[in-house]
C-alpha cells in the first residue's frame, strides 16, 4: 500500500498543471490546477519507471506536493484512487501504461502464471484442473496479430506504416474522444472501429491528404496495435475471488475466469452469462471446451461487461469403473449417456449391462438398478451418486492343463471338449510322463474339490476314460521323476571337486572319477572304497551291518572298461590318501636372528632348534625370553576358539587390548622357553613345527605397559627393583571398577601369570621387561526398577501363598 501511495505522490509532485513529457519529470512549479479525476489510469503508470528512482521518501513527496499548491483534498483522492488501482507489467506489452489484471475490491493482484495458486474447487468436480492447476496459464495472450475484428477505443496505441513509393511510420495513440492525430492527415474518429474498418478509414484519409499513392496502389498501408493496449473494466460475480478486474482489451472469458479463480463451490460450469449493457450477450458451457476443446464460448471482452456464475442446478457423481470419475454437472436435458460421455465412458473391466444410483428423496435414500436399455432414457436427479462395477474375476470357459505335457497352461473350453483333445491342444504328453494314472481336479456346485482319477493310456487309446471337461476343470499329468527319489551318489577323499552327484543308469566307478575331476596328486587309486547302503528287506534284527564296503585294489580295474565297476544309487566312494604323501611345508622365521625369512621343512619331526641353527642363531638384540610361535587355526578351530573367547569376556569386563582382539585372531600364540630349548634340544619344550607356523624372536624391549582399570593407562621403564603394586602406582592407582585380586601379568611371550590369594595376602606375578601388567574391570551391576522390584515382590508372594497352602493341606 505505502509503495503504490509513493508513486501517486511522486507523480502528482510531477505534474505541472498540464501533463510534461519524461525528461521535464520533476521541473514543475505549480500543482494547483491539478485534478484527480482527469487522470486516466494510463497517466498513473507513465511515468512509473522514474518515479522507483527518484529517492524521495514518502513524506518529502507529500510535502512538496502541498509546497507545490496542490490541494488536500485532491491528495487523500490519490490516495483513495491508488488504493483501487495497481500497476503490473505484462509481457512486452502494456494495458494503459502497464496496468493491468488488478482486483479492485481488495487491493490484491490477481494470481500471476509463475504464482502456485492453492486448490480452491473441490478436486472432484469435472473441470476443477483447469483453475486449480498452476501449470495452467489462461492469461490473455499478447503475442499474437492483431485480429481483424479487435475494437478500438481510448488508450489504445496504433502502429502505422506506409511503404512502396512513399514511406511512413508513426504511433498515434487514440484520445479520450476517440480520435487519432495523424501528421499531415489531421484527426480522425475511430473509437468503436473494428481494426479492420479503422484501417478502411485511415488509407481514405491519407490517400485523400499526403499520401496519394495509397489510391494507386503504389504504396501499401499497415495498421496493427502498438505496445500500448487500453485497459477495460469488468466484473465477475459468483466466483471464487468475486469482483472488479482491470484487464486488457484482448482479454477473453476465458482470461477472466481464470483471474477470478473460477467458480465457486456451488458455482456453474455449464450456464455461465456473460452481461453486456444490462442483456444477456451469451451462455458459456465450459464442458464445450473441456469436453471438445470448442473455444466457442471464449470470446473477447468488452468494457463494463459483467460475468455471472449463478448456483448449479443439478450435480451427479459417478465412480467405479469409468475412465474419468467425479462429480459431473447436467443440464435439464441431458440423459445417463451424456454423463457416461463427460466421464469419458466405462473402463474396459467395467459391467455394462447395468449399473446403481443411489438417489435422494424426501426423507431418505433410496437404490435404483439401471439396465443398458435405459441409459438413453433416464435423466439422472440432482445428487445422484452412480457407482459402475467391475466385471466377475473368473472365466466361463477356462481349463487347464498341467504338469508332464509339453504346454502346460490355460485352454478355452469348446463344446464337448475332452480330455483328449485338451492334451492334444498342449502337444501331447512328454516322454517322462506316467500313463498309468493322472488326476481332473473339479469344483462341486458347492465350490468343493474333488478329484478324478483316469488312466492315461485309456484315454489315449480313446477308451471310457476320455471325460467331458467342464468349466475351472485341471489337469493333471505327472512325471516319472515326481514318484520317485532323486538319486544321488558321493564322491570323498583326495579327489580334485568331492561333493554329490546325480546317479545315471550305467553310471561307472571311473564315470564318477571323471565327472569330479580326477585324482589329486596325493590319490592312491589302488586303494579306493565304495560303500553301499544294504537294502533292509534283506536284513535280520540281529544283523549289525550299517553299509556293504567295497575295496577296489587293482587300478586296472578303472582303465579295463569290461571290469569297470557299476555304481548303485546312494554309493559312498572314498580315495585314500598315498601313504607317507607330504606336500611341503613352509616356517616363518623372523625377528632377531642372523637369516630370518622362509624356511621349507626338511622332514617331519623338525624343530623350532633345528629352524635356530639353520638360522645362524640369534643376533646381539634378541630378547630370547619373549620368543614365540603364532600357529595358524583351520576354520573349524578359529570358530572354536572365538566362541571359548567370547564366554570369557562376558564373564570378566577386562579392558586389555590384547584379550580384547584376542577374539578376531586366527592364531595360537604359543610362548618358547628358548633357554631350555636350547639346552635340552627335542625336549618337550622343543616343538615339532608345522606348516604356516611363525616363529618371532623380538628385540629387548625395556619398557612395561600398565593397562585395564587404572587411572591412567601408560608404558613406563623396567625397573628391577619394581614390584607389580609399584607400576600400579606409577599409573595413578587402581580405579574404583578394578579388579584387583585379578590382576595378572602377560609376558612378551605371550604367556600370562595371575596374582595368588592366599587369606588376606596377595602373591603378585613378577614383572620382566616387555611385559604388561593388566587390571580386569568389575562387570557393572544391573539396577532394577521399581517396577521390576514389585513384580518380583508380587512373585514372591504368590509363591509363598502356594507353599502354604501345600503345607495346610498335607497336615
Amino acid at each position: 500500500m505505502k509503495k503504490w501511495l509513493r508513486f501517486a505522490l511522486l507523480f502528482a509532485v510531477a505534474i505541472t498543471g498540464g501533463f510534461c513529457n519524461a525528461q521535464d519529470l520533476f521541473k514543475g512549479t505549480d500543482l494547483s490546477q491539478l485534478k484527480v479525476d482527469q487522470l486516466s489510469d494510463a497517466d498513473i503508470v507513465k511515468f512509473n519507471n522514474q518515479l522507483q528512482s527518484s529517492g524521495l521518501t514518502l513524506g518529502q513527496a507529500e510535502q512538496l506536493a502541498l509546497s507545490k499548491g496542490m490541494q488536500a483534498s485532491e491528495i487523500a483522492k490519490l490516495k483513495q484512487r491508488v488504493q483501487i488501482l495497481g500497476a503490473t507489467k505484462l509481457g512486452n506489452n502494456t494495458i494503459a501504461g502497464e496496468s493491468v489484471e488488478t482486483r479492485v475490491d481488495n487491493n490484491m493482484p490477481v494470481s500471476e502464471p509463475d504464482r502456485k495458486r492453492s486448490p480452491v474447487i473441490n478436486p472432484d468436480i469435472f473441470g476443477a484442473e483447469l483453475f486449480n492447476n498452476e501449470s495452467l496459464d489462461f492469461k490473455a495472450n499478447y503475442q499474437i496479430a492483431t485480429p481483424v475484428n479487435y475494437e478500438l477505443g481510448p488508450g489504445d496505441e496504433l502502429q502505422l506504416a506506409i511503404y512502396g513509393v512513399q514511406e511512413m511510420s508513426t504511433s498515434v495513440a487514440v484520445s479520450a474522444e476517440g480520435v487519432i492525430n495523424i501528421p499531415n492527415v489531421g484527426l480522425l474518429k475511430i473509437a468503436g472501429s473494428t481494426i479492420e474498418a479503422a484501417t478502411s478509414r485511415i488509407r481514405a484519409a491519407m490517400s485523400a491528404a499526403a499520401y496519394p499513392t495509397l489510391k494507386t496502389g503504389g504504396s501499401k498501408l499497415s495498421v496493427t496495435l502498438g505496445n500500448k493496449i487500453r485497459s477495460i473494466h469488468i466484473t465477475v460475480i459468483g466466483a471464487n475471488k468475486p469482483g472488479n478486474y482491470i484487464l486488457s482489451s484482448l482479454s477473453t472469458t476465458f482470461n477472466a475466469l481464470y483471474m477470478a479463480g473460477g467458480p465457486s463451490a456451488i458455482g456453474s460450469f455449464r450456464e455461465i452469462e456473460l452481461i453486456r449493457e444490462g442483456k444477456v450477450e451469451r451462455v458459456i458451457d465450459l464442458y464445450s471446451f473441456l469436453a471438445k476443446g470448442s473455444q466457442k464460448d471464449n470470446v473477447r471482452l468488452r468494457d463494463n461487461d459483467v460475468i455471472r456464475i449463478p448456483a448449479y442446478r443439478k450435480r451427479v457423481e459417478i465412480r467405479g469403473q469409468v475412465k474419468r470419475s467425479g462429480i459431473f454437472e447436467l443440464l435439464d436435458n441431458e440423459n445417463f449417456s451424456a454423463l457416461l460421455n463427460f466421464a469419458s465412458g466405462f473402463t474396459d473391466t467395467a459391467y455394462k449391462s447395468s449399473v446403481k444410483l443411489i438417489q435422494l428423496t424426501e426423507n431418505d435414500k433410496r437404490i435404483i438398478d439401471l439396465s443398458a436399455q435405459q441409459y438413453s432414457s433416464y435423466l439422472p436427479r440432482s445428487g445422484d451418486v452412480i457407482t459402475v462395477a467391475a466385471i466377475l474375476d473368473k472365466f466361463q470357459n477356462r481349463v487347464n492343463i498341467s504338469g508332464a505335457v509339453f504346454r502346460p497352461g490355460y485352454y478355452e473350453l469348446t463344446h464337448g471338449m475332452t480330455i483328449a483333445e485338451l492334451i492334444s491342444k498342449a502337444d501331447g504328453l512328454k516322454q517322462d510322463a506316467f500313463t498309468a494314472r493322472a488326476q481332473l481336479i473339479r469344483l462341486r456346485n458347492d465350490l468343493t474339490k474333488e478329484i478324478i482319477t483316469f488312466n492315461v493310456q485309456s484315454v489315449l487309446d480313446k477308451g471310457s476314460d476320455n471325460i467331458v471337461l467342464q468349466r475351472d476343470d485341471e489337469l493333471v499329468i505327472t512325471s516319472i521323476f515326481d514318484l520317485r527319489n532323486e538319486h544321488k551318489v558321493s564322491i570323498q577323499g583326495e579327489i580334485r571337486v568331492p561333493g554329490d552327484y546325480l546317479y545315471i543308469d550305467s553310471l561307472s566307478l571311473k564315470d564318477l572319477v571323471m565327472l569330479a575331476g580326477g585324482f589329486t596328486d596325493a590319490a592312491k587309486p589302488q586303494k579306493i572304497e565304495i560303500s553301499r547302503m544294504l537294502i533292509r528287506d534283506t536284513l535280520t534284527a540281529f544283523d549289525e551291518r550299517s553299509s556293504e564296503v567295497i575295496e577296489v585294489t587293482n587300478s586296472q580295474e578303472l582303465s579295463n572298461m569290461e571290469n569297470n565297476i557299476r555304481l548303485m544309487p546312494f554309493d559312498v566312494v572314498t580315495i585314500r590318501r598315498k601313504p607317507g604323501y607330504q606336500p611341503l611345508a613352509s616356517v616363518n622365521l623372523s625377528g632377531q636372528v642372523q637369516y630370518p625369512g622362509p624356511y621349507v621343512v626338511s622332514r617331519r619331526s623338525e624343530r623350532v632348534s633345528d629352524l635356530i641353527k639353520r638360522a645362524g642363531g640369534f643376533t646381539p638384540e634378541a630378547y630370547i625370553e619373549g620368543a614365540y610361535l603364532r600357529r595358524f587355526l583351520d576354520e573349524k578351530e578359529a570358530r572354536l576358539k572365538k566362541e571359548r573367547v567370547s564366554r570369557l569376556q562376558e564373564n570378566i569386563a577386562d579392558s586389555s587390548s590384547i584379550v580384547l582382539e584376542d577374539i578376531e585372531r586366527q592364531y595360537d600364540q604359543i610362548p618358547l622357553d628358548i633357554q631350555t630349548i636350547l639346552r635340552e634340544p627335542g625336549s618337550v619344550s622343543d616343538l615339532v613345527v608345522r606348516a604356516s607356523d611363525e616363529i618371532y624372536i623380538p628385540k629387548f624391549d625395556a619398557q612395561v605397559r600398565i593397562s585395564g582399570g587404572v587411572l591412567m593407562p601408560t608404558q613406563i621403564p623396567f625397573t628391577g627393583r619394581f614390584k607389580v603394586k609399584d607400576y600400579l602406582l606409577a599409573a595413578g592407582g587402581v580405579s574404583q571398577d578394578a579388579l584387583k585380586r585379578k590382576i595378572y601379568v602377560l609376558y612378551a611371550n605371550g604367556r600370562a601369570s595371575s596374582t595368588r590369594n592366599f587369606l588376606f595376602f596377595k602373591n603378585y606375578p613378577e614383572v620382566k621387561p616387555g611385559a604388561e601388567v593388566v587390571v580386569p574391570k568389575k562387570i557393572p551391576k544391573l539396577h532394577r526398577s521399581s517396577g521390576e522390584i514389585i513384580g518380583f515382590a508380587s512373585v514372591l508372594a504368590s509363591l509363598a501363598g502356594v507353599i502354604i497352602a501345600i503345607i495346610n493341606v498335607t497336615k
